[in-house]
């Protein structure tokens, strides 16, 4: 091999090393990938310029950085201990769904820097409205209203949403949990309640029973009516029929009914004649 083939190689190594140097330390890193769900916000020099979205993208490794923010629906769960306006203490924890704004990563990168500054930050702010809504209320008023609780502390975070680029999707009250004492005082008053109900339910029903009673004493009273005057009516019938018959004809009658009337049973004590009218018939 001559000299001018010598260094034909050689400028050949060269170059081939100057492009692996140039692939390996320049152009794979400058490649960026942005995984879906992710948005990247890029520094040039340390100062956010723009925002990357899912796909791929090509930026100078030595002249640009990139931090990742999750842009799906994110879930913080925080611990808040509180007190009542009566002075009683609360503890429990809040989850919040969340989604960041994935057109505001630039402002978001801007204002609060990288995903991990952000969700801190967010973190202190659902823990201090959290905080701010039961420390507006008594003890039995978060008892009773305990199903309000989850829709007010969403409504708080929404009007500050704004100003944090992220959208609020739901808030969910995981435990409510009182001090002791609290929780006895509680648990007396739901038995007193339930002992109130019963007595009103026990009282309900002796009120229909009672009810009851009194229609069919009402309905008993109303047949007697309805039967004395029938009596009452079949004797005028009578007495305008027999006021046209004769003495002996009625006295015949009348002897008739008495033995109809008769159970059989003698008098122990007969007095007068009227046991006559009864005997006649049998002669």
């Amino acid at each position: 091999m001559d000299n001018k083939q010598k260094s034909l190689l050689t400028t050949v190594i060269v170059i081939a090393g100057i492009l692996f140097v140039l692939v390996a330390f320049v152009i794979v890193p400058s490649i960026r990938i942005v995984p879906q769900g992710e948005v990247f916000a890029v520094r040039r020099f340390g100062v956010v310029e723009e925002s990357l979205q899912p796909g791929l993208h090509f930026r100078l490794a030595f002249m640009h950085t990139v931090d990742s923010y999750d842009v799906l629906v994110r879930a913080e769960t925080v611990t808040f201990a509180a007190h009542t306006t009566d002075a009683q203490s609360v503890r429990g924890y809040v989850t919040v769904q969340y989604r960041i704004d994935h057109h505001r990563i630039v402002d978001i990168a801007h204002e609060y820097g990288p995903m991990s500054l952000l969700v801190s930050r967010l973190q202190e702010v659902f823990l201090y409205e959290t905080q701010n809504v039961f420390a507006t209320k008594s003890a039995m008023d978060l008892v009773q209203q305990r199903a309000l609780l989850a829709p007010e502390i969403r409504s708080r975070l929404e009007n500050i949403a704004e100003q944090y680029f992220i959208t609020i999707v739901m808030v969910t009250l995981e435990e409510l949990a009182f001090s002791e004492d609290f929780e006895r005082s509680i648990e007396m008053v739901a038995i007193a309640n339930q002992e109130r109900l019963r007595a009103e339910e026990e009282a309900a029903r002796d009120m229909i029973l009672a009810q009851r009673d009194l229609d069919v004493a009402e309905l008993q009273a109303d047949q007697v009516v309805v039967h004395a005057k029938a009596d009452a009516e079949a004797l005028r019938i009578m007495q305008e029929a027999w006021g046209d018959l004769g003495f002996e004809v009625r006295d015949v009658m009348l002897r008739q009914l008495a033995i109809t009337a008769w159970d059989g049973v003698l008098p122990q004590v007969i007095g007068g004649s009227d046991f006559s009218l009864i005997l006649d018939n049998f002669n």
